[in-house]
């Protein structure tokens, strides 16, 4: 059987990392625990909050108002090429405080979406007729089964339906963004530090994406390196890949 403990490891550091970010906002949050999934060479775990409260667990709140709840969980698990612990899912909500009905926003990621599906995507929860007129047609020119079929369906259709894509697989929104987007458009409270705690999680997040972009398109690194004066010189044996790589055209 395989030994997972590096990939848990890294899975309760993010655990960590997550209540400490969640706190910045909501200092009474219940911290991140991991439930591992480990099924022989197959590797899971959720990350959530530790909280009996499964449907929105996180409250904030505005002017010392509870005025809304928070929803965050992540399904992790690792990748094929490397033993790295990575995201395979991720679901953020705010949902009104005082219901446990529908969410106002989410924010999604689907490392394997259906066809169709953009893997990082927003779902809003509002209403206009104009979306609503265009939605009651069938999307011929789309190719998810669903969308063909709008027009033959009984129920309404909603906004939250859409899925507006937010920056692929690589440059997606963060949870740091998200609570700074909280915090700047609905003015909800938070720690005296909470923005440059952010802003070093975020930080340490695109730094992190910048190596396995770089990683995987190592010859346009060494081009750009070289129209800045780096001197840089390919290992023996390098072939320049004519391809581009897996996430790059990635919806």
């Amino acid at each position: 059987m395989t030994d997972w403990a590096a990939q848990e490891k890294a899975t309760h550091d993010f655990a960590d990392h997550l209540t400490r970010t969640i706190r910045t906002v909501s200092p009474t949050a219940p911290r991140f625990i991991v439930d591992a999934l480990p099924q022989g060479e197959q590797w899971r775990a959720v990350v959530k909050p530790d909280s009996p409260n499964t449907k929105a667990p996180i409250q904030l709140t505005i002017g010392e108002r509870p005025l809304l709840r928070l929803r965050v969980r992540y399904e992790c698990t690792v990748s094929r090429k490397h033993s790295f612990m990575l995201v395979e899912s991720s679901s953020i909500a705010v949902i009104p405080g005082g219901t446990r009905g529908e969410p106002l926003l989410r924010l999604e990621y689907i490392r394997h979406p259906d066809q169709g599906v953009p893997c990082s995507h927003m779902h809003v929860h509002a209403h206009r007729d104009a979306w609503t007129f265009l939605m009651s047609r069938d999307g011929a020119g789309s190719r998810r089964k669903s969308v063909r079929a709008r027009g033959q369906v009984d129920a309404a259709p909603s906004l939250s339906e859409i899925h507006f894509p937010v920056g692929g697989p690589r440059f997606r929104p963060t949870l740091e963004d998200f609570l700074e987007m909280l915090i700047h458009d609905l003015g909800i409270d938070h720690t005296k530090d909470a923005l440059d705690v952010l802003a070093d999680a975020r930080c340490e997040w695109r730094t992190g994406q910048v190596r396995s972009v770089v990683s995987s398109m190592k010859d346009t690194a060494a081009d750009v390196l070289r129209a800045a004066g780096w001197e840089v010189t390919p290992p023996e044996g390098h072939h320049e890949r004519s391809d581009h790589p897996n996430w790059l055209p990635r919806y």
